[in-house]
């Protein structure tokens, strides 16, 4: 049922809702490997170039990629605090995004961080990635932390 709050300008409240149906296709081991706690990147044999978030194939050759394991640690690229979400993470506003550089991986990854001291991030901070132990199969399953 619609409910009208106002009229000049109009305001209404109507309950909404999707079901999506999402297929990860080739990158399907990337979120299966985290629910065994195991963070997977990508790597081209031929280019000798990992990557994170996963490629099936590469971008430069064009080869398909072989998957491989990972240790989660890096540093802080740059970061920047949202004051602003979707309602996934509403409660935990504000938070900081974080491009991390991962140890044996040539891209950036950007995922959340989770710190107690939003003050102390800088650029070049240590990080390690967690993995969620109920996993909902979505990218919010991981995230980085510093790693002091």
């Amino acid at each position: 049922m619609t409910e009208v709050y106002s009229f000049d300008p109009l305001i209404i409240k109507t309950p909404y809702e999707i079901t999506y149906k999402h297929s990860y296709g080739k990158t399907t081991k990337f979120f299966t490997s985290l629910s065994d706690g195991k963070l997977m990147a990508t790597r081209c044999d031929h280019c000798k170039q990992t990557f994170l978030p996963p490629r099936s194939d590469c971008p430069y050759c064009l080869r398909e990629t072989k998957w491989v394991q990972i240790s989660g640690k890096g540093r802080i690229h740059t970061f920047t605090t949202l004051y602003f979400s979707g309602e996934k993470f509403l409660k935990d506003l504000p938070f900081q995004l974080v491009y991390v550089e991962l140890e044996g991986v040539d891209t950036l990854f950007l995922t959340r961080l989770k710190t107690k001291d939003m003050k102390k991030v800088k650029v070049g901070m240590k990080i390690k990635m967690k993995i969620s132990r109920d996993p909902e199969w979505r990218s919010s399953d991981i995230w980085a932390e510093p790693d002091e």
